[in-house]
């Protein structure tokens, strides 16, 4: 019996000294992204009173319909990046009587606040291009449909809605370098609009 007690103890004794590995939590790391050289191309939409400068990797699909309708006016585009599987969904509306300028900036800050839900944080930076236009940038931060959207409009004639879309739900820590980048190009994108 005094051998087992014996035994028994330097076993514990032996088990206790024993050095555990203890778990490190890894440090964040985002997956390896090939961002495409930035490039711009000026495009002027067929029947379109604009120009758009857009990056390479991108191409322009004009829109004939929205959820099963037509859509209100001939130069409604999306803007498609599918190295990103991301679409900036355009609309422009000419300035008159049924589309005054206060309602169109009305429209655009209502969508923009339709994501207050589910935001955490919304900011608002003013454009205001070399050529005179003036607009909005909405960057929305959170788990919302849309992290971007803006406007621009000569107040007078045209106006210019945008929205940033991805093809499928975004985890936004994972997303967060390509949403990083494609804000680049929107802001470059916005800026190089000019109407005709």
């Amino acid at each position: 019996m005094r051998v087992y007690i014996i035994v028994l103890t330097t076993l514990l004794c032996w088990i206790s000294c024993h050095e555990e590995k203890v778990a490190k939590p890894r440090p964040h790391q985002y997956p390896k992204i090939n961002f495409p050289i930035k490039n711009l191309s000026t495009l002027n939409p067929e029947g379109c009173p604009f120009s758009i400068s857009i990056p390479d990797y991108a191409h322009i699909i004009k829109k004939q319909e929205v959820h099963d309708q037509k859509v209100i006016h001939p130069c409604w585009i999306d803007i498609k990046m599918p190295t990103f599987g991301a679409t900036i969904h355009c609309s422009y509306y000419p300035i008159d009587q049924t589309n005054t300028y206060e309602a169109l900036v009305e429209d655009a800050f209502t969508l923009a606040s339709k994501h207050n839900v589910k935001a955490s944080f919304r900011e608002e930076y003013a454009i205001e291009t070399i050529e005179g236009s003036k607009g909005l940038l909405f960057k929305i931060d959170g788990p919302v449909a849309t992290p971007y959207q803006f406007y621009l409009s000569d107040e007078n004639e045209h106006f210019f809605r945008g929205s940033l879309y991805f093809d499928q739900k975004i985890q936004l820590d994972s997303m967060a370098p390509i949403i990083s980048y494609i804000q680049g190009d929107i802001n470059e994108m916005v800026g190089s609009i000019r109407w005709k």
